[in-house]
């Protein structure tokens, strides 16, 4: 048999149907020829029952197969974006600790309104997730985000609640890992 016409589901149905099919034939041969017509026909009867009976449950059971790949690669998909997401949050909050005092007004602005496309992007890439965690994650991305754009736009240079905005979110990019793990081993 060549390697790949018969998948692995199907093996079993073919053995199965091929030793009925030469016990038949073995049976039938004790008979008159008149009535071998008939041995065929049972024969055919037989392996086409079998067929009718499995085909439906192995493609069943593939199916469900390739839903749960599907799951598994959109949910662990949602957990990376969600990682990605908070890397960049933190990336934005290391650029502004370092050059807070050198920020100008329209810097202060510019960085405004890249934090508002973040939190634009961070709701169109997790408005359909299901993932209670991930969902809890996403929520204290948007509060962060909300009180960084609340520090730049009161011009104040408080390195303090950097620092507190700093540990949040070292604790939710911790949080985002191990969400991402859990999703790529279910």
């Amino acid at each position: 048999m060549p390697k790949g016409f018969i998948s692995k589901d199907y093996a079993a149905l073919v053995v199965v149907a091929a030793i009925v099919a030469v016990l038949l034939l073995v049976t039938g041969l004790f008979v008159k020829p008149s009535d071998w017509a008939g041995w065929i026909q049972a024969i055919g009867l037989m392996v086409g029952l079998m067929i009718a009976i499995s085909v439906p449950a192995i493609q069943r059971r593939q199916d469900q197969i390739a839903q749960q790949k599907e799951v598994r690669a959109r949910e662990t998909g949602y957990s990376r974006r969600m990682q990605y997401l908070c890397g960049e949050l933190n990336e934005m909050l290391a650029k502004i600790t370092v050059n807070l005092v050198h920020l100008r007004a329209s810097d202060r602005h510019r960085l405004q309104r890249t934090l508002e496309d973040y939190l634009h992007r961070l709701f169109e890439s997790h408005k359909l997730d299901q993932n209670d965690d991930r969902v809890v994650i996403a929520h204290e991305l948007r509060l962060v985000a909300n009180d960084m754009i609340e520090e730049l736009e009161s011009g104040r240079s408080d390195r303090v609640v950097l620092g507190a905005l700093e540990k949040r979110l070292q604790k939710l990019a911790h949080r985002c890992q191990v969400n991402a793990t859990l999703a790529e081993r279910a």
